[in-house]
This record gives C-alpha cells, sequence and structure tokens, in this order.
C-alpha cells in the first residue's frame, strides 16, 4: 500500500489542521460521530446520556481541535460542513477499531486452533491423563497439547512464556500438614486433590499372607525400589523414617514410576506410591496395595500457573476443564481452594 494512504481505509488521509502535539480526545469523536449521525444536539445528547449542555461544550472543544466550525445550524438542526463530512467516513472506521480493540477477548474451543503446553507429574499421568486427554481433545477437536513431564525446571519455564500450566505434586510439611508449600511470587494454584502414600507388592508376596500388619522396623527391612521425583531421590518418607531413626532399604533405584512398577511386578521388590497412582497401576500391573506402618503427611496435586494467564480466555478455559473431569473422576476428594 502507498505510505499516502491510511492503513485503515485504503483512502488518502485527511490532512490534520490541529497543532503537533495536541491529544485527541476518543470521547470527544465519539461526540462527534453521534452528532454527524443525528444532526441534533438534542438528539445526540439522549443518544449519549448527557445534558445538551455537555454535549455544546464538547462541540466547541471538537471545533478548536479541527479549527473548522463542523456543523453550521439551521431552523431544523446542524448540518455538516464540508470539513465534518470528510472526516464522517475515517471517523465510524476508526471508532469501530478501536471498540473491538477494547472489546474483552474471547475464546471458542470448538474453533480454536490453539496448542497448549503442559506439563504433569508422572504419578498422575495413570490417574488423570488417559481420560483427561480424550476430555480435551474432544473439546479443542481443531487445536493440540503438549504434554511433558513435571520437572523441577518447570516453574521457570512458566515465567517465560515456554509452559501454559503445570499439573505437580508436594508432599505436605509435619508442620503444616494441611497446606503444599508456598509457591514463588507471581504464580498461581488450585489444589485438586489431596492423597496418602502406599505400598505396591505383587501378588504372591510373602507380606500378603501376614496375619499382623508390617512394623516400622520390618517395613523399612524390607528391599525397596525407589522412584526419582523432579531429580530427587529423596521422598517425605524417607524423611520420616530418619525421624523415628529406622530408614528403609532402597535396594533400586530408577529415574520413573513404569520402570519400578515392572520391577516390583516379577521380583519381591517394594514400591511406595501415592495411593491415587497405586490404584490406578495395579490392576495394569499385577499388583496388590498394602498399608504402611507409619503415617505421613499428605501430598497435594494442584495446577501451577503464571500470573500473566490469570486472565487469559483459553487458559481460563483449559484450568476450568481439568479441574471440571478431576471433580468428576475424583469426587469428594478434588479441592476447589484457590491459593
Amino acid at each position: 500500500m502507498s505510505p499516502t494512504h491510511s492503513p485503515i481505509t485504503g483512502r488518502q488521509p485527511l490532512k490534520p489542521t490541529m497543532p503537533m502535539g495536541t491529544r485527541i480526545d476518543l470521547n470527544l469523536l465519539q461526540v462527534l460521530q453521534i452528532l454527524l449521525e443525528e444532526c441534533s444536539v438534542t438528539r445526540a445528547a439522549s443518544r449519549l446520556h448527557l445534558s445538551q449542555s455537555a454535549v455544546s461544550k464538547s462541540l466547541s472543544r471538537l471545533r478548536a481541535m479541527f479549527d473548522d466550525p463542523l456543523f453550521i445550524r439551521e431552523r431544523h438542526g446542524l448540518r455538516p460542513t464540508p470539513r465534518a463530512q470528510a472526516l464522517r467516513g475515517e471517523l465510524a472506521e476508526l471508532l469501530s477499531r478501536l471498540e473491538s480493540l477494547s472489546a474483552p477477548p474471547t475464546f471458542a474451543p470448538a474453533t480454536s486452533q490453539r496448542r497448549f503446553q503442559m506439563a504433569v507429574l508422572e504419578s498422575a499421568w495413570s490417574t488423570l491423563m488417559p481420560s483427561c486427554t480424550h476430555a480435551l481433545t474432544s473439546a479443542l477437536p481443531h487445536g493440540s497439547f503438549e504434554i511433558s513431564r513435571w520437572q523441577a525446571d518447570c516453574l521457570s519455564l512458566m515465567e517465560k512464556g515456554q509452559l501454559d500450566i503445570g499439573l505437580a505434586g508436594h508432599d505436605h510439611s509435619a508442620d503444616t500438614p494441611g497446606e503444599p508449600p508456598t509457591l514463588p511470587e507471581g504464580f498461581h494454584s488450585q489444589i485438586l486433590w489431596r492423597d496418602d502414600h502406599v505400598m505396591l507388592v505383587r501378588r504372591g508376596h510373602p507380606v500378603l499372607n501376614r496375619t499382623t500388619p508390617l512394623t516400622l522396623d520390618e517395613f523399612a527391612a524390607l528391599d525397596h525400589v525407589q522412584a526419582t521425583c523432579e531429580g530427587r531421590s529423596r521422598w517425605s518418607l524417607d524423611e520420616r523414617l530418619e525421624h523415628h531413626g529406622t530408614p528403609r532399604r532402597i535396594s533400586v533405584l530408577v529415574p520413573d514410576f513404569r520402570d519400578a512398577l515392572s520391577i516390583v511386578a516379577h521380583s519381591e521388590l517394594v514400591f511406595c506410591a501415592p495411593r491415587s497412582f497405586a490404584n490406578a497401576s495395579s490392576v495394569l500391573h499385577g499388583l496388590a496395595i498394602c498399608e504402611l506402618p507409619v503415617r505421613l503427611p499428605a501430598l497435594s496435586y494442584r495446577l501451577i500457573w503464571h500470573a500473566s494467564h490469570e486472565q487469559d480466555p483459553g487458559h481460563r478455559w483449559l484450568r476450568q476443564s481439568l479441574i471440571t473431569h478431576i471433580r468428576n473422576t475424583h469426587g469428594a476428594d478434588a479441592a476447589v481452594a484457590d491459593h
């Protein structure tokens, strides 16, 4: 397009008559637009919900702004001057564009092609992702999801805008058993559900033949397989056992939960995991669930997102979709408190 034409209308722009540096009051332009449509101060005041005096004062300011009378009084109203007539077309389009820019953003999942990036804690995969992924992709048929494993650097990725949302798990401390750790400033979260820990063993494991519960010492002496989580090999369970003076025996350390399940299914080793993960995995891998001899602080699963996404309609849809699905899946266990 030629630089001598308006980028909005494509027409040759009107030469300004107002002094350089003059600030344009958009409210005055709206008054001018209504006056051009009504050619009457009385009718314009009624449409604008202003007094006739206020509209007259605005017209005086417009005349000074454009250095033109703009309207000539006649018996039956106002007649626009050539200058005002020349402004009519561009003014209507300009105000329409400004109204569109200031309108609240919307999100239509049925037609959106947006790509969401999510990170999910490994122990939540079996519990949540198979059914949740189906629900999300059905509701967003033209969009897509990139789902990775929750890692220690995910908060940094969110801060940089490289990750939309995370589903993380956090052990509650013994001092604050009802609350997960506080997030850094600039992040929001919502607890989805609370969980506790159990022990997974293969079906036919000798511990299943016991007539009495395991003691703490007997539990610690078992051969345990441990999976790293967020790069950590020590869990709150280990801290609690060491506090009691009975550290457990870690015979095998593996990089993820799936490897731990495979080992347990084919050995005498045992694996401690969140109850929701154990419930989802035990049938698939032919494992049995045993209660722990020691009570641990709760584990919370929660959504985490950066404050920059708080008002984004698409992000709000994603959060609400996840929360709704999890409430339907976990029922009363799904929490609704914001943090």
